[in-house]
């Protein structure tokens, strides 16, 4: 969902200083919650069993043990390798 639709609420709880942000928002009157990843423009709902599953692969695969995450540059790198993505420049 767009951005702006978000903001729409009457008083923002979660805010995000420094995107991306992980918001997990729970409503205790109806005893639901939903993980949304944000980023600059858009908030997007993820499913919990995917990142359930996203840790449980970092967990046991045997090589991240000895790997490190990537960082600025590399990040580009595997996003245009692996998963054939640009990514967004501060025009877009």
């Amino acid at each position: 969902m767009p951005r702006e639709e978000a903001s729409r609420s009457k008083s923002p709880k979660y805010k995000c200083e420094k995107p991306p942000c992980v918001h997990i928002v729970v409503d205790d009157r109806r005893k639901i919650f939903k993980v949304f990843i944000e980023d600059y423009d858009y908030i997007m709902p993820i499913e919990i069993s995917k990142i359930i599953k996203a840790c449980k692969l970092i967990e046991s695969d045997p090589r991240l043990k000895r790997y490190r995450e990537a960082l600025d540059d590399e990040i580009d790198y595997l996003a245009r390798r692996y998963l054939e993505a640009e990514p967004l420049t501060e025009e877009e």
